[in-house]
């Protein structure tokens, strides 16, 4: 916890010396890692506060030296006097009673969100910016004064942020880190890659130790272990990836497997491809999430595929050449 609060204070002292954009949106992803971070960077930034108001305060005559441990911190902001670095000092430890005050506030206001198996659900959030969640979905939301954070903990998401540029909305999904002020994107976690498609604005993207990227709407990000590979999407590969949102699923060439792979995301029990040879059949067609049989039956009328029934009401799809 020690090392965790050092760097909270390393990182804050850094921005708030510098004030520059970079060093604070590091600060931010940092705290959007994990909500121990967010409680040392709050204990550090109320001590800090609380310091500036004292301050200003009349200085004694008497005041001592300041510890070397002290002179650290006056290195890093010059422009602080030798009666707010004591100061600072003194309520270190009053600090963790403020910061447990606000840590409090912030985790009360963590709040849970998540569909079912096949449902999809919208939240408006209260700085007025909507999540629409995919099917079988879960996020945690955090609405700070200073920051918004989001975790997607499971599935898939589109995010319509509300324009704030005093509270960065910061998106965590599996390590990967999307930061944006005022824009729509879409963030799915895959199995071993997580998706990102920006619909609208811009977002910058980091994923561990990666250089932070900036993606244009109309662009998507497939990162893993700190790879960001960005691609250019058309206006039709954009529409298809968020059809969920309307209830539908689309597909433009896409192979049978991956289709199958997208209508199981909404099934309580699987359709099954019995026959390898038929895999990378590609296929077309807009269906809606909830009638994966008109898919099924367009499948038999269309390619010479035979759907045999299984008695847990899955689906096994088999070449009708051998019968």
């Amino acid at each position: 916890m020690q090392a965790i609060e050092a760097e909270a204070a390393r990182l804050y002292l850094k921005a708030r010396a510098s004030d520059a954009a970079d060093d604070w949106n590091a600060a931010y992803a940092w705290v959007a890692e994990n909500p121990a971070h967010g409680f040392a960077f709050a204990k550090a930034e109320a001590g800090w506060e609380l310091a500036e108001r004292l301050n200003e305060l009349p200085a004694s005559q008497d005041e001592a030296p300041a510890p070397q441990a002290v002179i650290a911190q006056a290195e890093a902001r010059p422009l602080i006097g030798r009666r707010r670095l004591l100061v600072g000092l003194a309520t270190a430890a009053a600090a963790i009673g403020v910061a447990s005050t606000v840590a409090l506030r912030l985790f009360d206001t963590v709040d849970h969100y998540r569909t079912a198996l096949g449902e999809t659900r919208t939240v408006r959030l209260a700085d007025g910016s909507l999540i629409h969640l995919n099917t079988n979905s879960s996020v945690e939301v955090a609405l700070r004064d200073d920051m918004r954070s989001i975790k997607l903990l499971r599935g898939e998401a589109r995010f319509d942020v509300a324009h704030d540029t005093k509270r960065p909305f910061i998106v965590n999904a599996d390590g990967t880190l999307v930061r944006a002020v005022g824009t729509m994107f879409n963030v799915r976690l895959r199995a071993d890659v997580t998706e990102l498609t920006v619909i609208e604005g811009i977002v910058a993207v980091r994923n561990g130790d990666s250089a932070v990227r900036r993606i244009e709407s109309g662009r998507s990000a497939a990162v893993r272990s700190g790879s960001i590979a960005v691609t250019h999407l058309e206006p039709a590969k954009i529409k298809q990836r968020i059809a969920w949102q309307d209830g539908m699923v689309e597909f433009e060439g896409d192979t049978l497997a991956q289709a199958v792979e997208e209508f199981n995301r909404y099934r309580a029990t699987p359709l099954v491809i019995g026959d390898p040879e038929i895999a990378s059949l590609r296929v077309g067609g807009a269906f809606r999430l909830d009638r994966s049989q008109d898919f099924v039956d367009a499948l038999e009328s269309g390619f010479a595929i035979r759907a045999v029934p299984g008695s847990d009401n899955s689906i096994i799809l088999v070449s009708a050449n051998g019968d």
